[in-house]
């Protein structure tokens, strides 16, 4: 099998040759580069210093699947009126949240062929999907309801919104999922995708409540997976929180009902209890502690974490070896070769 065939057979709950690997790395790949983050994400945003990263990382990480962009939240804020700080060597971040003010919002629609940096993200895609697509997934990475609605308002403000007018909460909601909609539909229209990422780390239950997760994410959850199914792609859902926590566990039903094909696990979930409950109706995503255990090493406990989360989901069936989130520049390469090599080695090292 090749990279692609491997993830999607674990994608699609059939069994791989080996456990498939995707790392979701962000903006990881400027640190195999070497380029600044500004000269990338900042202004229009240089596609062809962004396929080359990503490119150049993969030729020397050799995933099954990579992200078609250098992908930093926020891309919009900027064209709605707030700022994002481009740190040298840093990862992006919102620094004004566009929908602060007290008048009412006006959720006016972006062109996303021609606005802002987007034509050049969307030029990206194509430029990794035509050098890598043959034999590595394309995912297209956007943000959850919840999470781009507090990128857009602010979390404290939406907080606010949720307890003292939820109406207004919902069309901030509404709003983020049509942004997240219509960025779908355009890069599937740019670049030829295999997979749509949905990463929510603001749609937490542990934050706001299951009552909120079920208000606010779960519609738009739907919503964005009823676009991709038009587009014929799977979609992988990957909410923060311990989803296997007594508390969250009856939102596992919701979220199975809307069709995805994946679901990502973060750190603190407990992994057997996730499989007992959803193995075998969907892929379960996830693996090693992106924050403490491969950022800090060492290379013992990064082999050990992996190896056993190898072992629990063998053979591999519906699963992909993936990071508890998303891996930004900082991340040590020579912590992230450990691991590969060791993911990629380990049914042939054991026998399996």
């Amino acid at each position: 099998m090749n990279g692609k065939e491997r993830f999607l057979t674990s994608l699609g709950r059939r069994t791989p040759d080996r456990a498939p690997i995707f790392l979701r790395d962000l903006t990881l790949g400027l640190d195999e580069s070497g380029l600044t983050t500004p000269e990338v994400c900042a202004g229009m945003y240089d596609a062809d210093k962004a396929s080359r990263s990503i490119i150049a990382l993969q030729h020397r990480l050799d995933q099954d699947a990579v992200v078609g962009c250098i992908h930093y939240v926020g891309m919009e804020i900027e064209l709605l009126g707030g700022q994002v700080r481009f740190p040298e060597w840093g990862i992006p971040s919102v620094v004004v949240h566009p929908f602060q003010s007290t008048n009412d919002p006006s959720f006016d629609l972006l062109d996303l062929k021609r606005d802002g940096p987007f034509p050049n993200v969307l030029k990206c895609y194509a430029q990794v999907a035509g050098s890598l697509g043959d034999t590595t997934a394309v995912v297209c990475n956007l943000e959850g309801p919840l999470t781009k609605a507090a990128l857009l308002r602010g979390i404290e403000n939406l907080a606010l919104d949720m307890q003292f007018d939820p109406g207004l909460a919902g069309e901030y909601v509404n709003y983020a999922t049509e942004l997240g909609d219509e960025y779908l539909r355009a890069v599937d229209s740019a670049a030829s995708l295999d997979c749509a990422f949905i990463a929510a780390a603001s749609d937490n239950p542990d934050i706001f409540g299951p009552e909120a997760f079920r208000t606010y994410t779960m519609p738009g959850l739907a919503r964005l997976n009823r676009t991709a199914r038009v587009l014929a792609l799977p979609t992988i859902f990957h909410p923060h929180g311990d989803m296997s926590a007594n508390a969250n566990i009856s939102l596992l039903d919701d979220i199975l009902a809307t069709g995805i094909a994946g679901f990502q696990f973060a750190e603190r979930n407990d992994p057997r209890k996730l499989l007992d409950l959803m193995g075998g109706r969907i892929a379960l995503m996830g693996g090693i502690d992106a924050f403490s255990t491969l950022l800090l090493g060492p290379e013992e406990k990064i082999i050990d974490e992996t190896e056993a989360y190898l072992h629990l989901f063998q053979p591999w069936t519906g699963y992909v070896f993936m990071c508890s989130c998303s891996l930004h520049r900082g991340m040590p390469l020579e912590n992230v070769e450990i691991m590969m090599r060791c993911a990629r080695n380990y049914g042939v090292e054991k026998g399996i």
